[in-house]
């Protein structure tokens, strides 16, 4: 047996009278559990439990995995955390912290380091449906999670925008690398204004907003121009009113626009010590309703009808628990869009509204 062709999965994920369409194996893939086509009981269950505990892993084919990660008989949590397993998301995040968590991140930061993490993310994007990994950028946590992930999340939207925007592979990459390292000087930030849970005094504003300028150090000339300035310059405006340099217009990169758009959208769909997670739909809202000044009009419009065209006939999971099927997104309007429920059509409202999307199902 080749353990390549197997994927690793908690035996609590299991349940009863779950038909098995391939074999499962214990954790290194060279012990037969359970046979093809055998029913999973509770006995056989409870066994498994009992020798291996509910925190250890078995082995089953990629079939399964996906069998068990759409089933409602997993949790919502359960099924998440299988979806960013099975995508790289999980190891990717794991990779980056090891990086940005580094005592001299100087020296850490090369293109050798940086090279295959890009590579990693570029082939997700070929290979999954954007909606997945909206999944994992919006999927609410209680805590805000790190430096690393947001850089993840910045990444993935940069790179996503820029295949909307048809660029050419090469550049998707460099947009995806700048994403990837737009925040890189916050590590230069002491952890108590970085993760402040309340507003930041005028001073702490100061230190925090000179993050920029510490990505530009950091970064130098190592990873070319449109990466140190979509670093340098995704906080800047249009209007002229960002920081840290205070240019606008054409001054500013397409990079650093795009990053722009990626960064708000990801800090809003995010829980952090400061505010709760908002839901996807209510953030394209807020965008439309130019909430978030000085950014490119022209890019924030298309960001929208994509977001919208990969939602519509996704499913979501509305105020009474029931799921329901996106049928329509109005481009003014997108926290209420049209909502299918078996026979029942109508659009969202303040009484029935969506409360989580669930693109997994």
């Amino acid at each position: 047996m080749n353990t390549g062709d197997l994927m690793e999965l908690p035996i609590e994920y299991l349940w009863e009278g779950l038909v098995l369409k391939n074999d499962i194996f214990n954790h290194t893939g060279a012990v037969l559990l359970l046979p093809k086509g055998e029913t999973v009981t509770a006995p056989k269950l409870n066994r498994l439990l009992k020798f291996y505990g509910k925190d250890k892993y078995i082995m089953v084919h990629e079939d399964t995995y996906l069998e068990i990660m759409a089933d409602e008989h997993a949790s919502y949590e359960a099924r998440q955390e299988m979806m960013e397993q099975y995508m790289g998301y999980t190891k990717l995040h794991r990779n980056i912290g090891n990086i940005f968590h580094a005592s001299n991140i100087e020296s850490w930061l090369t293109s050798a380091q940086m090279e295959p993490i890009v590579e990693a993310i570029s082939s997700r994007l070929e290979k999954f449906d954007p909606i997945m990994i909206f999944s994992c950028i919006n999927f609410p946590r209680p805590m805000d999670e790190g430096l690393q992930r947001h850089s993840l999340n910045v990444a993935f939207l940069n790179g996503i925008q820029a295949e909307w925007l048809n660029l050419e592979p090469e550049d998707v990459k460099i947009f995806t690398l700048a994403g990837l390292l737009h925040d890189i000087g916050k590590t230069m930030i002491p952890e108590e204004i970085l993760n402040a849970p309340r507003k930041l005094t005028d001073d702490e504003l100061k230190i925090m907003r000179m993050h920029p300028l510490y990505s530009d150090r950091l970064l130098g000339s190592k990873f070319g121009e449109q990466v140190r300035l979509a670093a340098r310059h995704h906080h800047e405006k249009l209007n002229g009113k960002g920081y840290p340099d205070g240019i606008g217009e054409d001054e500013i990169d397409l990079c650093a626009r795009v990053t722009a758009i990626s960064d708000i959208y990801d800090a809003m769909v995010s829980a952090r010590c400061y505010k709760g997670a908002r839901l996807p739909l209510n953030v394209l809202d807020m965008f439309y309703r130019e909430e978030f000044d000085g950014l490119d009009r022209g890019l924030v419009m298309r960001f929208l009808k994509s977001m919208r065209l990969k939602y519509t006939n996704k499913s979501v999971i509305m105020s009474d628990g029931e799921k329901g099927i996106i049928r329509y997104i109005p481009p003014n309007d997108a926290g209420h869009p049209i909502v299918q429920q078996e026979e029942l059509i109508r659009q969202a409202d303040e009484t029935w509204y969506c409360r989580e999307m669930a693109a997994i199902y």
